[in-house]
């Protein structure tokens, strides 16, 4: 930014005259007051706005509540169809649930059950659902089979529905209709029974539900000035908010007597546009006229919807609100915009002349601060209490004016910088000593930043000294000393050294080193500038203040920072200097004499390049010398290395000759050897086959010989026990004759348990089925019971098949039972002489177990044999296969030697070809 300095030099125009020339150039609107300018302006912005946003406000308020509307009654149209829709599909998985009732559909189960118990299956479903008035059942010719209380039915075969059932063969839904029975509105569900074994159709059951369930289903959707309409797949009205719109149509299809005073109602004579509006395909919403109560309504339509899952009613749905609850939401909204502007326009005119006293103060007083600072008074400041966008004005003026005064301070000490690097480079390029550099530095900083003291450490090999320092007077003077070899290695540690930065010793976080360091001197805040040469850390300047902490400009931080690096060319630029001096004069004399000896050395070693090592250069005091000495040692140990390769070349080659042929002759009995040990280990191996095969043959035989003598030992024992337990069988047989006998009589008595037991299963299955329903009724919460019920009707169904096998089983048992009295009279006399062949029997195994035993004695001998042999037959063979080993290792050896020999002795050859040229 610009010094400000140059507005002392600005020609300032006076205010009177300011104000001369804009009176005269003013229009009317200029020359009224603030004021009244004010309070005109806040009328105008106040009541125009208001009107232009309450007007536009109001034609989209208006059009979102159309809009609003006719979503909602179109989602509320849409919601009682779902609703209608679901519960009608409930009811066809009711009626679906029913036909495959085993009470109906198991064959043995329903003809074991009775009439009552079907009927009273069917009660139960009744007061389960609650929905319905009728449920029954009934057979393939349409006779009633079983059904609820009430008035007993006659054939249905006939019936609409149940064609339909059993056209589709599948559950149906009929359209609402008179009940011939009873002549209450209904709707009837229909579904055919099959058999669970063959899937034939064995009958068919029918549920009624009278039309007045859905009424108190959809009672919600009956509200003050709004009415539902359910209309039949032909568009007539068959059910509303006022009650029953009947369609004169019996359950059989003929035509309802006029006894019940009903008659049917098309939407088009209630709603003269329901015609265009039933021609459609889609939800639509519009306005039309309900002649029934002589009001203009918005109806709400859907058509039949086919749902996936659910019954193809083709019912379809009609929402009517009237027109003054509709848009009464608009009439309101219209007053309240219209009071609304009223109100502004007064108030903002009352408000805006109470204000404008307030606004124009704060506003004059800003103008006039403006003008104070753009005189150069950075000084000046404003007090504008607040937190309004006038009290934020006066804030920012405030900022803006000690902003600038901070800039012109901040120029003020760049450029006292700026000139104090200028005069520090000027001395600095005039030094010719290090001290010299270092004192210009210090007393440079000291002036600039004004601070307590400023000292420059040199950094030797061991140890830091205070080479240089400016202070204030009354402080410590640090000239001359040093610093400790702790904070040294500690300051030489740092990998990437910058300005480091310590406004408030006592807040800083550094190690102990430093903070004692600093401590002793009384150090409150400070600048430390590591100084690197040639990326080298040569000392440290430190700038301390010792009074109060100071927290550090980033101008001075960067000041320091422009010093160090001039100390670095300054320091660099002398030592460049003196090397460059002394290089130049140790150059030109080293070269002269350089030149000298290396020709000399040159001629004295020409010789040595035709093989000559006998030569030797002459050794002097300077550097060719050093080379003279370390070439002489060179030739010296060649001329003795080629010595020692001649004799030994000479010795290789007479050593090769002589041995090619003892390893060839080796190599070749080996390869014999080799041979000869694979063939006796093939024999071996074949050998110690056969020896294993009859150790294990000698071990089986062993055992077989040693269980056989335990079997005859163990069958002895079993021929004195079988002789006693034959004559106890005997007694027992006849015993067992006696109570096969009783044995049939009690097979009389299973015979009734059985019977009982089915009377019990069937007693099962029906407690299981009223459990199902029970559950059902439950809903969600009874579905694991409904399982659990489920499994118990299954295992009664198998209980009472069980029963029939029973009592099947039980005649056989009958049957068997004789027979086996008369095999027990006949086992008797066998037994008897049974047991004397049993005593014959026993002494010839006593004889057969002496002969055993020597056996099995000779047989052990032999094993043992067998195992020693076989065990001493593997130890050859292994021995065997490690001789082969080291043969073929050996083979293989002596080839690789005889032919490295030759190699070897070709080697020889050339290497004395190559040495006889030397001369040692």
């Amino acid at each position: 930014m610009t010094n400000f300095a140059h507005y002392r030099d600005l020609e300032l125009v006076s205010e009177s005259e300011l104000t001369g020339k804009s009176v005269q150039s003013a229009s009317w609107w200029q020359r009224q007051s603030i004021r009244f300018k004010t309070t005109l302006l806040a009328i105008a912005i106040g009541t125009i706005p208001t009107l232009a946003v309450g007007s536009v406000a109001y034609y989209f308020a208006a059009n979102s509540l159309i809009q609003e509307s006719t979503s909602q009654s179109e989602t509320l149209v849409r919601d009682l169809q779902n609703q209608v829709n679901l519960f009608m599909g409930d009811r066809l998985s009711d009626i679906q649930v029913m036909a495959s009732l085993d009470i109906f559909a198991n064959p043995k189960l329903s003809q074991q059950a009775t009439t009552a118990e079907k009927s009273a299956a069917l009660e139960q479903i009744q007061s389960a659902y609650g929905f319905y008035n009728s449920i029954a059942v009934f057979d393939l010719k349409g006779n009633p089979v079983a059904q609820t209380k009430g008035k007993a039915l006659d054939n249905h075969l006939s019936r609409g529905y149940i064609q339909s059932a059993l056209k589709a063969d599948g559950a149906v839904i009929s359209q609402p209709r008179i009940s011939t029975t009873s002549g209450i509105f209904s709707i009837y569900s229909a579904a055919p029974i099959k058999d669970q074994q063959t899937g034939q159709t064995i009958g068919f059951i029918r549920a009624r539900i009278p039309v007045k369930v859905l009424n108190q289903l959809l009672q919600h959707f009956t509200t003050k000035g709004s009415q539902y309409y359910l209309l039949n797949n032909q568009g007539e009205v068959f059910l509303g908010s006022a009650g029953e719109y009947v369609i004169k149509t019996k359950s059989d299809g003929s035509a309802a007597a006029k006894s019940f005073d009903y008659e049917a109602v098309n939407a088009a004579s209630i709603f003269p546009e329901a015609s265009t509006i039933l021609a459609g395909e889609n939800l639509i919403t519009v306005k039309a006229t309900n002649t029934q109560f002589n009001s203009p309504q918005l109806l709400a339509y859907t058509p039949a919807q086919a749902v996936p899952g659910l019954p193809q009613l083709k019912w379809q749905a009609i929402l009517a609100t009237d027109t003054s609850l509709v848009y009464a939401p608009h009439r309101r909204l219209r007053l309240v915009l219209i009071l609304g502007s009223v109100a502004v326009a007064v108030g903002v005119g009352a408000i805006a002349y109470a204000l404008a006293n307030r606004l124009l103060r704060p506003v004059l007083l800003a103008a006039k601060a403006v003008q104070e600072i753009g005189r150069g008074n950075f000084t000046t400041q404003i007090d504008i209490p607040g937190t309004d966008e006038i009290a934020q004005l006066g804030a920012d003026i405030n900022r803006m004016a000690t902003q600038l005064a901070d800039f012109v301070q901040v120029q003020t000490i760049l450029a006292q910088h700026s000139e104090e690097i200028k005069n520090i480079a000027l001395q600095l390029a005039n030094s010719t000593t290090h001290q010299e550099i270092f004192e210009a530095v210090v007393h440079g900083s000291y002036r600039a930043l004004k601070a307590e003291r400023v000292v420059f450490y040199q950094f030797m090999p061991q140890s830091a000294i205070a080479m240089a320092e400016a202070i204030t007077p009354g402080q410590t003077t640090v000239q001359n000393s040093g610093l400790s070899r702790e904070l040294m290695a500690e300051y030489q540690a740092q990998a990437l050294p910058q300005v480091e930065v310590i406004a408030n010793l006592e807040q800083a976080d550094l190690t102990a080193v430093k903070r004692e360091y600093l401590t002793s001197l009384g150090v409150k805040s400070c600048l430390i500038a590591p100084v690197m040469v040639k990326q080298q850390l040569a000392g440290l300047l430190m700038v301390h203040q010792s009074f109060t902490p100071l927290p550090w400009l980033d101008e001075e931080v960067e000041f320091i920072t422009q010093v160090v690096s001039q100390i670095d060319f300054a320091m660099t630029r002398q030592q460049l200097n003196t090397q460059q001096k002394l290089a130049e004069t140790r150059e030109k004399s080293a070269k002269e004499v350089m030149q000298m000896r290396a020709l000399s050395l040159l001629q004295e070693v020409a010789d040595v390049s035709q093989g000559d090592l006998t030569i030797r250069a002459r050794v002097t005091e300077d550097e060719i010398g050093t080379i003279a000495d370390s070439y002489n040692s060179t030739i010296e140990s060649l001329q003795n290395l080629v010595t020692q390769t001649k004799a030994a070349a000479a010795e290789v080659e007479f050593n090769t000759v002589t041995n090619d042929s003892a390893v060839q002759s080796l190599a070749a009995d080996t390869v014999a050897q080799t041979e000869t040990i694979t063939n006796m280990l093939q024999q071996i191996e074949s050998m110690e086959t056969s020896i294993t095969l009859v150790a294990n043959q000698a071990n089986q035989a062993e055992e077989f010989v040693q269980q056989a003598t335990s079997t005859i030992a163990q069958e002895d024992q079993v021929m004195n026990r079988t002789v006693a337990e034959i004559k106890a069988v005997q007694h027992t047989v006849t015993q067992t004759a006696t109570k096969a006998e009783k044995l049939g009589e009690s097979s009389q008595e299973i015979s009734q348990a059985v019977s009982l037991i089915g009377r019990f299963a069937a007693q099962t299955h029906l407690l299981a089925l009223k459990a199902s329903i029970e559950a059902a009724r439950a809903g969600e919460q009874g579905k694991g019971f409904a399982v659990i019920a489920d499994e118990v009707r299954s295992l009664a169904t198998q209980s009472a098949e069980a029963t029939a096998e029973i009592e099947t089983l039980v005649s056989k048992i009958q049957l068997e039972t004789a027979e086996v009295v008369d095999a027990m009279h006949q086992g008797a006399a066998q037994i008897a002489s049974g047991s004397e062949l049993v005593q014959q029997t026993r002494q010839s195994l006593t004889q057969v177990n002496q002969v055993s035993s020597e056996i099995s004695k000779l047989v052990s001998s032999i094993t043992h044999t067998t195992q020693q042999q076989s065990m001493t037959s593997a130890e050859v063979s292994q021995t065997i296969v490690d001789v082969a080993a080291l043969a073929e290792h050996n083979s293989q050896s002596a080839t690789q030697v005889s032919s490295s020999i030759r190699e070897l002795t070709l080697i020889a050859s050339n290497l004395q070809s190559h040495i006889a040229k030397f001369k040692t």
